[in-house]
């Protein structure tokens, strides 16, 4: 249910309308965070914080939010733990949507010592299962 009546994600909206954010602005995590204590008290402090994280374009946990594709989420660029700006498309990197898979940036010239490691984590992988219910029957 909702505590006001916007979802938390264009209340976002609101705060980048009040505090007049424009191109290249900085904002602190703490700032947005007493924003929304001050205007919409009942969002709570790790809400914010993980709306935050899912409308960071660059911010890699943003895949742990449904961030949406169509773009609808790419509100801010994270550029360190504390601080954000508003997200550029013309000059920042492309939205974070899925997880990067390492195996898209490997050469195909590694690909035989690949197959290798493959094998070898599925012989380990078998063995911590082992363990596992080795571990829970006994």
């Amino acid at each position: 249910m909702a505590l006001y009546d916007k979802p938390v994600v264009l209340l976002f909206q609101d705060l980048i309308k009040d505090l007049a954010l424009s191109k290249g602005d900085v904002i602190s995590r703490n700032k947005i965070v007493s924003w929304f204590a001050t205007n919409y008290p009942l969002v709570k402090p790790a809400t914010v914080s993980a709306h935050l994280l899912k409308l960071s374009t660059n911010a890699p946990t943003r895949i742990h939010y449904n961030a949406n594709p169509n773009g609808k989420d790419d509100l801010f660029f994270q550029i360190d733990r504390k601080n954000f700006r508003l997200y550029d498309p013309t000059s920042d990197p492309e939205p974070i949507y899925v997880k990067q898979n390492i195996n898209d940036t490997i050469d195909e010239a590694d690909t035989t010592s690949n197959e290798t490691y493959e094998n070898e984590f599925a012989y380990e992988k078998d063995l911590q299962n082992f363990w596992f219910l080795a571990v829970l029957s006994g």
